[in-house]
């Protein structure tokens, strides 16, 4: 008999202070449409950097590794505008001017990461928030010129962090932190 392999769900973020998450969430309550789907809790807003899936516990130390790795400088992003994956079903908040240096981060952590193993996605790094699933808006009710929230959020650090489902809900926990110079 094949003994089981542990593994854990995790991917790489930026993970706002409670300040922003408390401002996201007030941006978003505030919003002149009525999406319908399932609102992400604010303790679990975030931006994701990379998605990594199921990884075992020595390919979380290669990777963890590899983050200590990354030496990239603190940024400030603008989140100013919302708009949604209508295939997706995700209703989102959005940088309509992605910083250099968020997208230098992006870029040296997936480099990194390639000595794990990790491929990174192919289809180009779009940064957001993402505030409800299974969401349906039809695009007549979606006006995103009506919405200009920004929200500054300074960035010093970066996170691994591990998704946990009990079968009725998902919790992200941030397992390991890296700071940006």
């Amino acid at each position: 008999m094949k003994a089981k392999i542990n593994t854990r769900r995790l991917f790489f973020a930026l993970w706002p202070t409670d300040q922003i998450r408390s401002i996201i969430a007030d941006k978003f309550s505030q919003l002149q449409i009525n999406p319908q789907g399932r609102v992400i809790r604010p303790r679990n807003l975030h931006i994701t950097l990379h998605f990594l899936g199921q990884v075992t516990d020595q390919q979380r130390c290669c990777m963890h590794e590899a983050a200590l790795s990354v030496a990239e400088h603190s940024f400030q992003l603008q989140l100013d505008y919302f708009d949604h994956f209508p295939k997706a079903k995700v209703f989102w908040m959005g940088v309509k001017c992605v910083p250099t240096k968020l997208v230098r981060l992006h870029q040296s952590l997936g480099s990194a990461l390639e000595k794990c193993g990790f491929k990174s996605d192919v289809r180009p790094f779009f940064p957001h928030v993402t505030l409800m699933r299974k969401c349906h808006i039809p695009q007549t009710e979606l006006n995103t010129d009506q919405f200009a929230p920004a929200i500054p959020w300074q960035v010093h650090d970066f996170v691994l962090v591990e998704s946990i489902s009990d079968g009725r809900e998902v919790n992200y926990q941030v397992i390991e932190k890296y700071p940006l110079s």
